[in-house]
């Protein structure tokens, strides 16, 4: 206590007052709030934190569901129903309490995202407010899988709408309407969130899998699909109910690591440089050719007579022209075409596109020829 009470070398004030006055610190200065961990600190940044977590959720599921066989398994004594909380199908059993932790963790992440993501330049329509309802929604269900509140929504709706339900089917008629409202509301979320992942593959997987999963819950509780009949009651619905969960919290955690690294600048991002180069190439390429086909329209063609038209092949006559019109450029451009002033000044690799350049009737050394006197015309026109 003496040590805590005493002043710190670099505190001024308490040095200048000599003695330690009034009320003592009862706690060391590493309780201060700049000392203390963020809440992006918990996030699991490593891989290695990221597998242990994810093989813990998955421990934790195995265990639920092998006490449920257990306890379904056991003959009936006295007193049987105390065991109902090692239940899966009950309400307040272990798996309810397992799902609606989850759910709560699943929707404290998608705070932390909308805490993270709020800070992006470029969002200008607000996406990040996504997150809200996210979390919203997250936190609906953390209570209605503790509670099992749906079917009471289920039942209020068909009695608000009039429906003249008989006592034996008012269990699936009220099944039926909770699952097409939550496929409508929740949904439509889900097919939001799925822009919003996108950049994220992991996020994105896990996302596609637990609407996958809910969707086969969904068709087991409706009865449409069966349950094989080797297993013990209830074991696929509540397997497959949290895998959907989890699955849903897995989503969630891989998108707060992923913008998490990306605002801190550790994302790699992965730059094809080979394609930008031959993007950039081909539009240099096009502007030359726009260039040489402008002065070859401008500069007339001469005529000659070939006495043996006949005779000859036409790629000939051709070649003729086609030699003919650099030369005339060349001539009215004053340039002179020889061995020195047919290299490259500005290093430009001729090899790369002069097949791709003029005519195809032209040959590879006139086409080559064309387009570096285009390219003289336009460096005398500059300077």
């Amino acid at each position: 206590m003496d040590e805590i009470a005493a002043p710190a070398d670099g505190d001024a004030d308490a040095q200048a007052a000599g003695s330690a006055k009034g009320p003592v610190r009862a706690y060391h200065e590493a309780v201060l709030s700049q000392r203390q961990p963020k809440v992006t600190d918990l996030l699991p940044v490593r891989p290695l934190w990221v597998v242990v977590l994810m093989l813990a959720g998955l421990t934790g599921i195995a265990a639920i569901e092998a006490i449920h066989v257990h306890a379904v398994s056991l003959p009936a004594i006295a007193g049987s129903e105390l065991l109902a909380p090692l239940n899966a199908d009950c309400r307040g059993s272990l798996a309810a309490w397992y799902s609606s932790a989850m759910l709560a963790a699943a929707a404290a992440l998608a705070i932390v995202v909308f805490s993270i993501r709020a800070h992006r330049i470029d969002d200008y329509r607000g996406r990040y407010r996504i997150w809200l309802w996210t979390a919203a929604a997250l936190t609906w269900l953390s209570l209605d899988a503790a509670t099992g509140i749906h079917s009471a929504i289920g039942l209020a709706l068909n009695l608000v709408t009039g429906q003249q339900v008989v006592t034996t089917s008012v269990t699936a008629a009220s099944m039926l309407t909770w699952i097409v409202v939550y496929g409508l509301v929740f949904g439509a979320l889900g097919m939001r969130l799925v822009f919003e992942l996108w950049n994220s593959r992991l996020s994105l997987t896990a996302l596609l899998v637990a609407g996958f999963l809910y969707c086969d819950a969904a068709l087991l509780e409706l009865e449409i699909i069966q349950a094989p009949a080797n297993l013990i009651s209830g074991t696929l619905e509540s397997t497959l109910t949290l895998l959907a969960h989890f699955s849903l919290l897995a989503a969630v955690g891989f998108y707060a690591r992923h913008v998490l690294l990306d605002a801190s600048g550790r994302l790699k991002v992965h730059i094809d440089t080979d394609r930008k180069g031959n993007k950039s190439k081909r539009s240099k390429l096009k502007v030359v050719k726009a260039e040489s086909k402008q002065r070859s329209a401008a500069t007339p063609q001469p005529t000659t007579t070939n006495p043996h038209q006949g005779d000859a092949p036409p790629r000939a006559s051709s070649s003729y022209q086609s030699t003919a019109a650099p030369n005339s450029m060349a001539a009215k451009s004053g340039v002179t075409i020889s061995k020195n002033n047919l290299t490259s000044p500005d290093g430009y690799d001729d090899e790369e596109d002069d097949d791709n350049y003029g005519d195809s009737n032209l040959s590879k050394s006139e086409r080559r020829r064309l387009k570096k006197l285009a390219r003289r015309e336009q460096q005398r026109r500059a300077a």
